[in-house]
């Protein structure tokens, strides 16, 4: 271990020196050495609000050296929409820490970290599309997605009624088991609680997303690649861990197929077309975390939100029962009609984006942004966070208010650089649209059949809407609630 960080030490002095004699000119602005050092322990702590800061001094197009890698952070709607729509094929590259490409066959199996636009991801995108995410295939799912929410609302109703529930694990279970449905056509998760293959898998879906987010060796230094034995050893841990999760699962799924039934799931649709063993557990993990992760974050804070907000939430209950009810029960395809709740999700998105950086890109070639030079393999971040609670984009960003997007064709589909949740570009996230049908179901049917309060009494107006951020931005305190049946 000696010898790898005397080789970082070297690696670093001999960088440096490079850097400051013959460095790239006409870089976007950024904090020197001993300005980014000074600024570590809030860039580990809360980096979107550290680097929000940064912006302040340097402007909402800097640049960032950490190591050997260079870093392009982004903190406007125009320089977004400079990135991501004027030079958009070169920013649709990723960048993934170095681990992720030492799991065996991930090249080619991946829609969200595919290094690149290639063939692969195209034709994945399209199965994806297909199985997945476009309106007919949103639309062909609706009945599982009712059967799957009346399981979440027949077991809060019959065991935890009058009892704390943490609404994260309940939600949680019930998106996994949608997209599950989706892929493999059964539940992966028990709605009633965590069972032993529960916290296995939770455990891993965690350990992937934490990985995801650490720098190894190779990340920070690129010419010490050869030696970044910690990068293989994370990329090894995660395939072995995957396959324990999905082998069994992809052979049941094969032995119980039903050949006279043409309907398909994704699954069938990756077999069919010769993917391994070992890509289809690597995509049926990436969509398990895109599908829950993001989505169970949203909903409690929609739910927070509407808690803390009495009068905005009575408001949303009454425009579901008047638009939304058919035949005593939710009717998914009515709830588009309630337009003051979908102005809540659309606020509770802005101002408590899940994914404050969302996944970053990279540049695939050098260019010219906003008057200064990003060159070739820059790792570029979007602060999401930044741009949609700035006051310059705005009006009284910091607070909750869902009658702001009534009368506003600002949407979250990408075109409007202000508010992007979902991303935007060539490589903005596919799911967006079932994301949102998927919250909107299961928070309408919360609010529908059940009265929710505080434990101990509290009042709503005081519940703690604090965050903690991981690849996240979650509430740092469970959502904790009381629910009380109040029928159809």
């Amino acid at each position: 271990m000696s010898f790898i960080f005397l080789l970082a030490l070297i690696f670093v002095f001999v960088f440096f020196i490079n850097h400051f004699l013959f460095g790239i000119k006409n870089l976007p602005p950024g904090p020197n050495l001993w300005q980014f050092l000074c600024n570590i322990s809030p860039l580990l702590k809360k980096p979107h609000v550290a680097l929000q800061n940064l912006a302040k001094t340097y402007g909402p197009l800097m640049s960032i050296r950490i190591g050997g890698q260079l870093l392009i952070v982004a903190t406007s709607p125009d320089v977004v929409k400079e990135i991501h729509k004027t030079h958009n094929r070169i920013f649709s590259g990723r960048y993934l820490p170095s681990f992720y490409y030492y799991i065996p066959d991930t090249k080619d199996a991946s829609l969200t970290m595919a290094k690149e636009c290639n063939d692969t991801w195209r034709f994945l995108r399209g199965i994806g599309r297909g199985c997945i995410f476009s309106t007919s295939a949103i639309e062909s799912a609706s009945t599982m997605r009712k059967s799957k929410v009346i399981e979440m609302v027949n077991f809060v109703r019959n065991k935890k009624q009058g009892k704390v529930l943490n609404i994260e694990d309940t939600v949680y279970a019930t998106f996994a088991n949608i997209i599950t449905n989706v892929m493999i056509s059964r539940n992966l998760f028990s709605v009633e609680g965590k069972s032993a293959n529960d916290v296995k898998v939770m455990k891993f879906l965690q350990e992937v997303i934490d990985k995801s987010s650490k720098l190894g060796l190779a990340d920070m230094f690129p010419g010490l690649k050869v030696v970044d034995f910690w990068s293989r050893g994370k990329a090894m841990h995660i395939y072995d861990n995957s396959n324990l999760i999905w082998t069994d699962l992809i052979k049941e799924r094969r032995s119980t197929k039903d050949k006279t039934n043409s309907s398909q799931d994704f699954f069938d649709v990756l077999d069919e077309n010769l993917f391994s063993d070992v890509q289809i557990a690597l995509l049926l993990t990436e969509l398990l975390i895109g599908g829950t992760d993001s989505t169970t974050i949203t909903s409690i804070w929609l739910m927070t939100e509407l808690i803390k907000n009495q009068e905005v939430l009575s408001r949303v209950r009454n425009e579901i029962r008047n638009h939304a009810i058919k035949e005593n029960e939710i009717d998914e395809s009515l709830l588009s009609e309630c337009q003051y709740f979908h102005a809540c999700i659309k606020e509770s998105l802005r101002l408590h984006v899940p994914g404050p950086f969302a996944v970053p890109h990279r540049a695939t070639d050098t260019c010219n942004v906003n008057g200064y030079v990003i060159p070739k393999d820059s790792v570029v971040l979007v602060n999401a966070w930044a741009i949609q609670v700035d006051h310059n984009n705005w009006e009284d960003a910091s607070s909750f208010k869902p009658e702001r997007f009534l009368d506003s064709k600002i949407d979250f589909r990408g075109a409007d650089f202000e508010f992007i949740p979902f991303g935007t570009g060539q490589r903005m996230c596919p799911g967006a649209n079932v994301a949102i049908k998927n919250v909107r179901l299961v928070v309408a049917s919360l609010l529908h059949y059940f009265e929710w309060s505080l434990p101990n009494g509290v009042d709503p107006s005081k519940l703690d809407t604090s965050d903690e951020i991981g690849t996240t931005l979650k509430k740092a305190q469970p959502l904790c609630l009381i629910p009380t049946w109040i029928g159809k």
